[in-house]
């Protein structure tokens, strides 16, 4: 084996505007990000990211290496495998923000952690088909297990054309109730589809979730076009999350209206329109969002 001097270098901040019907608004930076990936030796990458806005500051910290392209391990802390949103990177989502089912239900989103945790995977591709299977702490980033229990995740995808890829992401885990010593069920299961083509792409995903005694659910649908190739882009999005589904009329709406412009392939800036319906109280709010992200 021999050891490469490549070397990359990236990074990229996001300043936001926000402004709400309460008059709530003001300027914040969102991400600040600079990661850098390289190789150990051959077949043997590492990758390291970090957030100067966010503590902790560290968010990845992976070693990767590749037998084959049927197989692939990782270990370290990173993404858990696991839905669509979550694994898009956060410089090349198509809105300002995620979804709230992914934040609210995918491992790791839901408890803070960035969608990132400490532990190991296996990945690779078959022709059309691509697997990921891993096992973490399920405590999320730069924490330490808590329980004697593993969490288990495994992610399937198909390509039966290029344009389009449908994927089957499941999640067996436990967490600590309450802070005590009683070790319950954390399980999610999820799907999703992705289909671009030229100027139109379509996304949508579904999760369901089991915490102890809670059944929750949610789901988003989204639709992009660009009026000007790779340069303006419009996008639509309706995302539904039900907390809880013994609980009549709790559900949480938000419809998005999105615009696009793109000055290269991460340098952009993204206007949103997002209102808010709350199935409980009844009540809704409007949210503009204004972003502009430079990086390299």
């Amino acid at each position: 084996l021999v050891a490469s001097q490549s070397l990359e270098l990236s990074g990229y901040t996001q300043v936001r505007y926000t402004h709400t019907d309460e008059d709530i608004n003001g300027f914040r930076i969102r991400r600040a990000r600079a990661g850098l990936k390289g190789e150990i030796l051959k077949k043997v990458n590492y990758a390291l990211q970090i957030d100067a806005s966010k503590s902790p500051v560290l968010l990845d910290a992976r070693v990767e290496i590749t037998f084959s392209p049927y197989a692939k391990l990782t270990f370290g802390q990173f993404k858990v495998p696991f839905g669509l949103e979550n694994l898009t990177s956060s410089s090349a989502l198509d809105t300002i923000n995620r979804s709230q089912t992914v934040e609210n239900l995918c491992p790791s989103r839901d408890i803070g952690a960035q969608g990132r945790d400490i532990g190991v995977t296996l990945s690779g591709k078959f022709s059309r088909i691509e697997y990921n299977l891993g096992v973490f702490n399920g405590e999320g980033s730069n924490r330490t297990d808590k329980n004697e229990k593993k969490d288990l995740v495994a992610r399937l995808g198909f390509h039966p054309f290029d344009f389009l890829t449908l994927s089957l992401s499941y999640y067996q885990g436990k967490s600590t109730l309450f802070g005590g010593n009683s070790v319950v069920d954390r399980d999610r299961t999820g799907v999703d589809i992705y289909f671009v083509h030229e100027k139109i792409s379509l996304k949508g995903e579904y999760i369901a979730a089991r915490d102890y005694q809670a059944d929750r659910y949610g789901w988003y649908v989204q639709g992009g076009y660009f009026l000007v190739p790779d340069k303006i882009q419009a996008m639509v999005k309706y995302d539904s999350y039900d907390a809880n589904r013994d609980i009549q009329g709790d559900r949480t709406d938000v419809i998005t209206l999105g615009l696009n412009w793109f000055f290269s392939k991460i340098t952009k800036l993204q206007i949103n329109y997002e209102h808010h319906t709350e199935g409980l109280t009844g009540t809704s709010e409007n949210v503009i969002l204004a972003q502009f992200q430079a990086g390299f």
